[in-house]
């Protein structure tokens, strides 16, 4: 799948034809925007690639409505291989997938599965809802968990180009959200506005979208993040 690096092995040459035929013309001769657009075409897919672990530390992925050799083109010569993974993190999204509590350790494994130039490919990336809880010993003060710090760390870093960042919120990370009062009104703005303050080192980014795994989230909380200018969608 996407982070299978199998040896690249050489695309089929044209046989020359007789000197009084015109050249064969080659995929590498046509000019790179047009094998871009090529890719473009061929790679991306209408739905999120989702990616998950099943056993280990190998990462899956499934792309529901993929062509039966979407991704051949990553498999030819180096300099196609190179070119087409590039398109194709490029211009896919990516769903991180099962419990939200395990998506630093997948996306870990995703982002050095695929390697670094692949990594700053990437457009769009959907990851868990960084969890935030009250500070102890500090009565109305909240703070994000080492794990998702770690985890917004790895795509400021990693994913240079990204321009869409989606985050799925459900109860298993919902933290400081989960069941909140309108009495908690300000702490839940304060642990927003601390997400916020990390999302903005991510300079590339031009668009936080939320995606809702979970019902009966207040009001005040969906009013909280559209004030942050964040998109708010249900899941």
């Amino acid at each position: 799948m996407v982070c299978e690096d199998k040896e690249p092995y050489p695309a089929p040459g044209f046989a020359p034809g007789k000197s009084s035929q015109p050249a064969a013309v080659g995929f590498l001769d046509l000019p790179g925007m047009v094998r871009d657009g090529i890719y473009k075409h061929v790679l991306t897919v209408e739905h999120p690639v989702y990616l998950f672990q099943d056993f280990g530390p190998r990462v899956e992925a499934f792309a529901p409505d993929k062509p039966k050799w979407w991704i051949a083109l990553l498999y030819t010569n180096r300099q196609i291989s190179s070119e087409a993974k590039a398109a194709l993190y490029a211009n896919n999204n990516f769903h991180l997938m099962g419990n939200p509590q395990k998506h630093g350790a997948l996306l870990q494994s995703f982002l050095g599965c695929i390697g670094s130039p692949n990594a700053n490919s990437l457009s769009r990336l959907c990851i868990g809802f960084p969890v935030t809880e009250k500070a102890q010993g500090q009565p109305g003060s909240v703070i994000i968990t080492q794990d998702s710090l770690q985890s917004l760390t790895l795509v400021r870093e990693q994913c240079t180009a990204l321009k869409i960042l989606e985050m799925q919120l459900s109860k298993e990370n919902s933290g400081l959200l989960a069941g909140a009062r309108e009495e908690d009104a300000q702490l839940v703005r304060d642990a927003l506005l601390r997400i916020d303050a990390q999302l903005k080192t991510i300079s590339s980014v031009k668009k936080i979208v939320v995606r809702l795994y979970m019902k009966d989230v207040p009001s005040f909380v969906v009013d909280a993040m559209q004030g942050l200018e964040w998109v708010v969608l249900d899941g």
